[in-house]
């Protein structure tokens, strides 16, 4: 009997064993279906712009080089955006206070932003003066390394 007891605890043993060990199969690893980029930025549509946070101090200057927003508080991030034309432009987010200041000033029409003190372009403000917009004629070069700068990627 006692044998008997034995052998029953060792088979019931067994397969709690086994039942318990059917949940732990590992998952599935996932396989990249494309390598990785080379690209030292994020290229968005200009409807769904990817917001980066810049490294460095990013500053907002008027036409008398008066400055009008500087920093993380007040350029929260920065976009680097495809139009439809093909043409790239970098955004600059700008706080609500900073919009509703610039609101209420009547805006100058061109302002500058610069880059820990290196200007980047001339840029216009969006009509509800949340965003500086720049653009340059060779865009995918100069947009391009301004962006990798203001992300600390290039000297």
């Amino acid at each position: 009997m006692k044998r008997f007891l034995l052998i029953a605890a060792a088979v019931l043993l067994a397969l709690l064993t086994a039942a318990c060990g059917k949940g732990n199969t590992p998952p599935a690893t996932e396989t990249a279906t494309q390598p990785p980029t080379d690209a030292p930025y994020i290229d968005t549509q200009i409807s769904e712009p990817e917001w980066t946070l810049a490294e460095g101090t990013l500053q907002l200057l008027d036409g008398n080089n008066t400055v009008l927003a500087s920093g993380k508080d007040e350029i929260l991030y920065f976009a680097i955006v495809t139009n439809k034309d093909g043409t790239q432009e970098l955004r600059f987010k700008l706080s609500d206070a900073i919009a509703e200041k610039l609101k209420a000033q009547s805006a100058d029409a061109t302002c500058t932003v610069t880059h820990d003190g290196e200007q980047i372009g001339a840029a216009t403000l969006n009509t509800a003066c949340t965003e500086a917009i720049v653009t340059a004629e060779n865009t995918v070069g100069d947009i391009t390394k301004a962006a990798s700068k203001i992300r600390g990627l290039a000297q």
